[in-house]
């Protein structure tokens, strides 16, 4: 029996800089927090395809080339999580997908996280086990 995955996101790196997002669902929120660009799975749709179909969407990237970085649980789902090298930075978002975009290193990921500013709360996680992965 398939894994069934809720969402799939991307860990979008240029360099040492991390590409997060406000996603739409904060309009109303007083306080908005970040998270890995991606989105709901459709039906029928693999994980792989959601991510690529999803930053299309928001951020008008078209990417094929993705590192499975593993699953995460959030709201007693699953996510999966995929990672994609950028060959520059991006600043243009659709803003009926999402409120904000912005690069951060990792020590400002680290600060997000301990100041609960966080979406999933396993952003953090995944951009260091995917560091794991590349590692020399």
């Amino acid at each position: 029996m398939a894994i069934k995955y809720k969402t799939a996101r991307a860990i979008l790196y240029y360099g040492d800089r991390y590409l997060l997002a406000v996603h739409s669902s904060f309009w109303a929120a007083k306080e908005r927090r970040w998270g890995l660009p991606g989105g709901n799975i459709e039906w029928r749709e693999t994980p792989q395809d959601a991510v690529a179909r999803e930053l299309r969407e928001e951020l008008d990237v078209h990417l094929t080339d993705f590192k499975e970085v593993g699953d995460f649980r959030y709201k007693h789902a699953l996510h999966k999580v995929f990672a994609a090298e950028l060959d520059q930075e991006i600043h243009d978002y659709d803003e009926s997908e999402l409120l904000d975009l912005q690069w951060f290193s990792t020590d400002d990921i680290v600060q997000l996280a301990a100041n609960k500013q966080l979406h999933a709360g396993y952003e953090l996680r995944a951009i260091q086990l995917f560091q794991t992965l590349i590692a020399p």
